[in-house]
C-alpha cells in the first residue's frame, strides 16, 4: 500500500507546477477529468526524479481520475515489474490520447515483451486505441516487425480516425523513410 505522504507530495509537486491556462485549454478541447491541474507533459520528468520508482505509487496514480496522475505513473512504474496483463489492463483503460502517448514513451516501448503485445494489439478487431498505443510503442524502436509494418499501411490507407492512421503514418515513415 502507498503511504499517505507520499501521495501528498506527488499531489503537492502538481500544484507548485499547475497551470490554469493549460487546464482550460485541455477542458475547451474535451479533455476533461475529475482534477486537471495543467502541468505541463514535459515537467513530469522533474516531478518522477523526485520519487522511487514504485509498482504500487504507479497503479494507485493510475487509478485516479486526475491528468497529472497518469501521466506520471507510466514514469514510475518498474518496468521489470509490468505484466503483459497489467499492460493490457493500463492500455484498456486509457482516458485520452496524451495519455496513451506517455505510457507507449516512457513504459511499454521498454519492455522485453513489447513487441508481443504489440503484434497482439495491432490486429484487425483491437480497439482503436489498443492500435494506436501499439503504433506508437513501435515508433520508439529502431526496427518494426514487417507484420506491424503491412497492418500500419493497412490503417493509413483505411477510414480510420485520423489520430490513428497518424501513428500508422509514424511507423511508416519510419521504417520507409522516403
Amino acid at each position: 500500500m502507498v503511504d499517505k505522504v507520499t501521495i501528498s507530495r506527488v499531489h503537492a509537486k502538481f500544484r507548485q507546477l499547475k497551470s490554469g491556462e493549460v487546464a482550460d485549454n485541455l477542458k475547451a478541447q474535451g479533455v476533461t477529468y475529475r482534477l486537471n491541474w495543467g502541468v505541463q507533459s514535459y515537467r513530469m520528468r522533474e516531478i518522477a526524479a523526485c520519487f522511487e520508482p514504485s509498482k504500487e505509487l504507479a497503479e494507485y496514480l493510475w487509478q485516479e481520475d486526475v491528468r497529472e496522475s497518469k501521466l506520471l505513473a507510466p514514469r514510475l512504474f518498474p518496468t521489470d515489474e509490468m505484466t503483459p496483463e497489467d499492460a493490457a489492463r493500463w492500455v484498456d483503460t486509457i482516458p485520452h490520447i496524451e495519455v496513451a502517448d506517455q505510457l507507449a514513451m516512457h513504459l511499454l516501448s521498454k519492455l522485453s515483451f513489447a513487441p508481443q503485445l504489440c503484434h497482439q494489439w495491432i490486429q484487425k478487431g483491437q480497439s482503436d486505441m489498443r492500435q494506436y498505443v501499439a503504433l506508437m510503442t513501435a515508433s520508439r524502436w529502431d526496427t518494426v516487425e514487417p507484420g506491424l509494418l503491412e497492418r500500419a499501411k493497412e490503417i493509413v490507407n483505411n477510414d480510420a480516425p485520423l489520430w490513428l492512421r497518424s501513428a500508422a503514418l509514424r511507423v511508416v515513415e519510419m521504417a520507409d523513410p522516403f
